[in-house]
């Protein structure tokens, strides 16, 4: 590598370490409840890999770029006509700070396999480094995420999924050092999702394997190995799981927000009303559906909660139809070409597909219940995966990128 490829490769890992660790903080705006510090981080890190990088990664007329620029545009203007406007600004500009400089720093550094091999090392370490002082805040305090800045798990769970990515990797290497190192680290987060008392978290990974063994992808044994696992240290710590999750009134408030975010979306189509701007006064017209709810209670928890606990769903009423729809066809479109190569892996692979695949699949199936991409560590990790999904062949060609500095699958 060149001096400049050093930095923004210095510059990329600092951003990884500080949204995993969520260590060194620094409060930018007082009374803002923005993670504003690690999305300047991102900034950074980005500027790096745009201007110090390797340009093969990018073609100023691919989609990519045009989806990117439409989203960031869409964002920016959404933040500008928000009813609050500088702290939604705020939430946008981490946003796409986050967003787009993990998919743009996973395309302009991680395109080779040496950039590859280096990222899964640093993911390793993160991960590690999470799952330990996960356990010393769990021993310490029984709250996994004592030493994080964050006021509830799933943020810290989502990181794990993403994270897990890595030791996956280390599954399918014939070394057996390195399959047993990846197989401790997915056993001990898996302990961590159990300890964080999210019943969620606990059989997502669950659910994302048995969808992919009904699919092929994963073998039948290999899903009866992994159950077994999981089913005997999930009953190990059934005590610390919250059961009363599974009653009719718990999940009113996702479910309720479903047709009241639609209602608020039909008044503000084109821009929406700002990433987490305060929803009371459309309540005014609107009276609950679901049955184990009052209207009063409903009204107290929008005040609350602010968000819909559904990142998609929060994009609509947040950022506007196009928004979402535009963010949704992109993302489908990467999946889809990640999916092809999963079905039928080319010859030379640097990461085995499926440990792209599960991470973001858990991920997203976790984004249902949660507004992971407004935490700036969740979007940072998941977008870099997304942009680790490897550009079709004849694209590749098109950039000047030689066979050997092939991204992933091509």
């Amino acid at each position: 590598m060149s001096r400049r490829e050093k930095i923004a490769w210095v510059l990329f890992g600092a951003a990884s370490v500080q949204l995993a660790f969520l260590h060194p903080y620094i409060i930018l705006v007082r009374g803002e409840r923005t993670n504003l510090f690690s999305g300047l981080l991102c900034l950074v890190a980005l500027s790096g890999a745009l201007f110090l990088g390797k340009k093969n990664g990018l073609r100023f007329k691919s989609p990519e770029v045009l989806f990117s620029l439409v989203l960031a545009a869409l964002a920016v203007v959404s933040g500008l006509l928000s009813i609050t406007p500088l702290s939604t600004s705020f939430r946008v500009f981490s946003l796409l700070a986050s967003g787009l400089g993990g998919f743009w720093c996973a395309r302009l550094l991680l395109n080779t396999p040496d950039g590859q091999r280096r990222f899964e090392v640093l993911a390793l370490f993160l991960l590690a480094g999470v799952i330990l002082l996960s356990f010393t805040g769990y021993f310490l305090s029984s709250n996994i995420d004592m030493v994080f800045r964050t006021k509830n798990t799933h943020p810290l769970a989502n990181t794990i999924m993403l994270l897990s990515f890595a030791p996956i990797v280390l599954l399918f290497s014939p070394s057996r050092p390195r399959k047993l190192l990846g197989l401790g680290l997915l056993l001990a987060g898996y302990v961590i999702l159990c300890v964080s008392e999210r019943l969620s978290v606990v059989f997502i990974p669950m659910v994302a394997c048995l969808l992919w063994a009904l699919f092929g992808v994963l073998r039948w044994r290999y899903l009866l190995l992994t159950l077994i696992a999981t089913g005997l240290i999930t009953g190990y710590y059934s005590h610390q799981l919250l059961w009363f999750k599974l009653s009719k009134e718990y999940p009113y408030y996702r479910i309720e927000n479903l047709p009241f975010s639609w209602s608020i979306a039909r008044q503000h189509p084109i821009f929406g009303i700002g990433v987490r701007a305060p929803r009371e006064e459309f309540l005014k017209d609107y009276n609950p559906r679901y049955p184990y709810v009052s209207k009063e209670k409903f009204t107290q928890d929008i005040r609350e909660i602010v968000s819909a606990d559904n990142i998609f769903v929060t994009f609509m009423t947040g950022l506007g139809i196009p928004f979402l729809i535009i963010y949704s066809i992109a993302l489908i479109l990467l999946l889809i070409r990640l999916l092809g190569i999963t079905f039928k892996p080319p010859p030379g692979l640097a990461y085995p597909p499926l440990a792209l695949l599960l991470p973001l699949a858990m991920a997203l199936m976790h984004f249902q219940l949660y507004d992971g991409l407004l935490f700036a560590q969740n979007s940072w990790f998941f977008h870099i995966l997304l942009g680790l999904i490897p550009v079709p062949a004849h694209k590749m060609e098109e950039s000047g990128i030689c066979e050997k500095a092939q991204l992933i699958g091509t």
